[in-house]
């Protein structure tokens, strides 16, 4: 038997070998963010890499807590996901329709995604930690999503498309709440968010504002640009307040040109409530 010969094909063999599971391993220098705008918006919060061209490694962004990626043309937000430090990030201003990379980002608080090309929100419901939301100037119809996000106290949502606030209803710490310029009518059970100091629902459909009694913790009531026609549910509000504690009419500001009001009742209910202490704009 040829020895020499066995020997050279079995190192032919194991040679092979090597190869091919070199070929089926993942290339480690595969880039994180597909998105070239986006690593370079991140790679600004690593020092020792942020004035050179050396590929960012997963170890390099594993801690970062904030990134900051306004106005940067970003569109992908993949890579994002191995960033689980997070607690701050800044996204507003660019192109950016997809999150599903922030669904596993369990200690994001701060999230500003205004002016983006934002529809679908569903991945936000699964990141309990936040308490800041930007969300102006996108495409948002179905709140459903945040309904879970009990931490929430800032929510921004101009221009938007919503019609529809019950999904809010449960997120009691909300203490600001902007929803100007959207399509919303109906604002039942809003009382219920009993924390709230800032409430802006200007530019919608609103008629009845009897939902908001209760509020007494309002310090700015925006309603300006509705379908409004009577106010004499805030009057008796302002009216029980005046006539008792004085611990909210004298600090309301409320805010409510271009509603269609009667003149007759623009001029007694208005007055009303100057009289009892709040500051009508």
């Amino acid at each position: 038997m040829n020895y020499a010969k066995i020997s050279v094909k079995l190192l032919l063999l194991a040679l092979l070998g090597s190869f091919t599971a070199l070929a089926q391993e993942p290339s480690t220098n595969a880039p994180i963010f597909k998105d070239k705008n986006l690593e370079a918006a991140v790679r600004k919060f690593v020092l020792d890499k942020r004035d050179n061209d050396k590929p960012l490694t997963e170890a390099d962004i594993a801690n970062l807590s904030t990134i900051q990626a306004n106005g940067r043309g970003i569109t992908d937000l993949s890579g994002l996901e191995k960033c689980q430090s997070l607690a701050s990030l800044d996204l507003a201003d660019n192109n950016v329709a997809d999150l599903k990379p922030l669904k596993t980002l369990t200690k994001l608080q701060y999230l500003n995604l205004a002016n983006n090309q934002v529809r679908d929100i569903k991945p936000l419901g699964d990141v309990k930690a936040l308490q800041y939301i930007e969300l102006s100037h996108n495409r948002v119809k179905d709140l459903r999503p945040l309904t879970g996000l009990t931490n929430l106290a800032s929510l921004y949502l101009f221009h938007n498309r919503v019609t529809e606030i019950s999904p809010l209803l449960n997120l009691r710490k909300l203490s600001s709440l902007y929803l100007d310029n959207n399509r919303i009518k109906d604002i039942d059970g809003i009382n219920g968010l009993k924390g709230l100091s800032t409430l802006s629902l200007n530019n919608n459909v609103i008629s009845d504002v009897a939902p908001l009694a209760g509020l007494t913790g309002l310090y700015y009531l925006f309603l300006e640009n509705n379908d409004i026609r009577d106010f004499s549910p805030l009057v008796s509000m302002a009216k029980k307040d005046h006539d008792g504690e004085k611990r909210f009419a004298p600090f309301l500001k409320l805010y409510v040109n271009g509603n269609p009001l009667p003149p007759a009742t623009k001029q007694k209910q208005l007055a009303n409530l100057q009289e009892f202490g709040v500051k009508v704009f």
